[in-house]
């Protein structure tokens, strides 16, 4: 079976108008939202028209460079995608706001424009927003994304079609459901690639046009999701490896569907959902700002300077750590034993087939650690 990269090369010579936008198309969208487009020159805003040396350069700081750079070839020598225009390109970092967005307009042949939001990358300040999406209602990536649709859509008319994987993907859902009416009305549809939920029912009427999908292990796209409206593909990776869209595997120009997500993410989901619900707001709060501010007194900015300075930011962690009031250890104390608690609470002994003298002791180790007494502590 093919991947992006396949399909892309497959479908290459057939325009738009012989074969509408599919569904692979909106996640290769949501994945071209990864690259720094806004890092080259306006001139150069065909796809056809990149230089071989911008597929390397646009994608070399990206979670997958190799997949990446050949996509992108092979998007910019195919009939299909190398007449698609790139512009307004934004790439927004505020550390004291944190907030982190980026999004970038393609325009196809024929008059339609494609917003897409990028997810997740490796900075901190990216992941100490995705968190908060825990405790608050509405996070700034999320009102930058609806400002960003409002000013495409007034400079350029046509059928709008929203798409991002992961943080992107939940933008692209936030954006559509909260946009006025009338901009409603010209989204044709929105591609949710495994990502999280907005943690608010999403308004039936407009339902129909947002087309998520999670991988059968989904640990990301089922978070925060009481719809829980998607659509479960296959993937050829293992746990968290499944995020990467490359692992979708592709028959007949579509993912290749399963029945349901397997018991891991299913797991998952519920015990997380349990977790964040039994936590009050000022506990979600502090137990993130108390950890993100142990974080950034390394000095580092993202995972990979972390782990180049290893020593000394452990260092750092620790010193931070004796220095944490009381107040904050408490709430952590009890954010842990929620966390606890909930996994516990998600184990079933039917979905997991447990030995019989494991099942009927279950009840009891539930209640011991939801009292707050790790069950390896028993007397």
């Amino acid at each position: 079976m093919l991947n992006l990269t396949g399909y892309a090369k497959a479908v290459g010579d057939r325009s738009f108008a012989a074969l509408p936008v599919t569904t692979v198309d909106g996640v290769i969208f949501a994945q071209l939202a990864y690259f720094p487009f806004h890092t080259i020159a306006p001139t150069l805003n065909r796809l056809g028209d990149l230089p071989p040396a911008s597929f390397t350069a646009l994608t070399q700081d990206t979670w997958r460079p190799g997949p990446n750079a050949a996509l992108l070839a092979v998007l910019a020598h195919q009939p299909r995608y190398q007449d698609i225009r790139v512009h307004d390109a934004v790439d927004r970092l505020d550390a004291e706001l944190e907030l982190q967005f980026s999004a970038v307009t393609f325009s196809l042949p024929g008059g339609r424009h494609v917003l897409a939001f990028r997810g997740t990358r490796a900075a901190f300040v990216d992941w100490k927003e995705d968190f908060n999406m825990a405790y608050l209602q509405t996070i700034p990536s999320q009102r930058a994304a609806l400002a960003y649709l409002d000013k495409i859509a007034a400079h350029y008319p046509g059928t709008l079609i929203l798409a991002g994987h992961s943080k992107g993907g939940t933008l692209a859902t936030y954006a559509f459901a909260h946009a006025a009416p009338a901009l409603q009305a010209r989204i044709a549809a929105v591609y949710n690639a495994d990502g999280p939920g907005l943690g608010t029912v999403v308004d039936p009427p407009l339902r129909a046009r947002i087309h998520k999908l999670v991988p059968q292990t989904s640990l990301i796209g089922t978070l925060f999701d009481p719809d829980q409206e998607y659509r479960v593909i296959q993937s050829t990776a293992h746990a968290l490896g499944q995020h990467d869209p490359f692992s979708w595997p592709i028959r007949d120009n579509a993912f290749v569907p399963v029945p349901e997500t397997d018991l891991l993410s299913r797991y998952a989901q519920r015990s997380i959902a349990a977790w964040v619900q039994d936590l009050d707001v000022a506990t979600k709060k502090a137990c993130l700002d108390a950890a993100y501010a142990l974080v950034v007194r390394t000095d580092t900015a993202t995972f990979a300077e972390l782990k180049d300075q290893l020593p000394q930011s452990a260092r750092a962690i620790l010193a931070g750590l004796r220095e944490t009031d009381g107040t904050t250890h408490a709430q952590w104390r009890r954010a842990v034993a929620a966390l606890i608690a909930a996994l516990w609470a998600g184990l079933e002994p039917p979905d997991w087939h447990l030995p019989a003298a494991v099942a009927t002791r279950l009840p009891e180790l539930k209640r011991l650690v939801t009292e707050g007494l790790p069950p390896w502590k028993r007397a």
